[in-house]
């Protein structure tokens, strides 16, 4: 699997160069949910807020992890720890619109990996947003990084990535 990559472009509008943030999906998406925008997921435009995107894509993220019978706290005795996140919003969204979030994973290290993220509406027909997240193993108890849980990468029959 290659890395969930994140690149730095540019967009031009209305003749102002701005940088933007393009998040490269993994190969296949291991697992999927839905999730119903509500009134409080909205903001003063009447449309999905991003901190409001931030939480589902959490949510999805933890769900994933309970499909495969874990929590964050407990991946094999071990957690896991956010290291960054970035998201590429693409489209609006409005109130009790449906979202499917799809969740795949890749770039698997010595200590972690990536988790894609790819929102659609199902309402519009449109991808909302994509997202990549990093991740790494912790122990809790020494207050540490340590290495994948070779069965956690067995699970998900992931190779580790000749990138560091």
């Amino acid at each position: 699997h290659m890395p969930v990559s994140v690149v730095i472009g540019v967009a031009t509008c209305k003749g102002v160069v701005m940088p933007r943030v393009k998040v490269a999906q993994p190969d296949q998406f291991l697992f999927s949910m839905e999730r119903r925008i509500g009134i409080s997921d909205v903001n003063y435009a009447k449309h999905l807020d991003g901190i409001a995107m931030v939480k589902i894509l959490h949510e999805a993220r933890l769900q994933f992890l309970a499909n495969l019978g874990f929590t964050e706290g407990n991946i094999f005795g071990l957690g896991m720890v956010l290291t960054d996140l970035a998201v590429e919003y693409r489209s609006e969204s409005f109130a009790n619109d449906m979202l499917v979030i799809e969740v795949g994973v890749s770039g698997f290290n010595r200590y972690g990996f990536d988790i894609g993220l790819q929102v659609n509406n199902s309402a519009l027909e449109t991808v909302v947003c994509n997202a990549k997240m990093g991740v790494v193993f912790f122990d809790f108890d020494k207050h540490q990084i340590t290495a994948v849980p070779p069965a956690f990468k067995a699970l998900l029959g992931a190779q580790e990535s000749q990138v560091a």
